[in-house]
């Protein structure tokens, strides 16, 4: 069975040029996401989350930093949609 559409990556990019207009129309589109969404975004991510953590300073947490889970999954989900955007 096909997920439709607006479970894809890319329809999630879609969507988000859809329904938000702005510089930040990708940041604002993932903040109104649950956390299960984001979860089956990274979990259908062509790029691994160590390497993505590995090569993006965004994915990171410092040692002197303190991040939640969902801000930590929520930045990656957003760096993984700006990717697929950007080509």
């Amino acid at each position: 069975m096909e997920e439709s559409d607006e479970r894809t990556i890319g329809g999630h990019v879609r969507t988000a040029h859809a329904t938000i207009k702005g510089a930040h129309q990708l940041a604002e589109y993932v903040a109104r996401l649950d956390i299960e969404e984001y979860a089956k975004i990274l979990v259908e991510s062509p790029v691994g989350l160590p390497l993505m953590a590995a090569h993006r300073d965004e994915c990171r947490v410092g040692p002197d930093e303190r991040w939640s889970f969902e801000e930590v999954i929520r930045t990656w989900t957003e760096l993984l949609l700006s990717g697929v955007e950007g080509g």
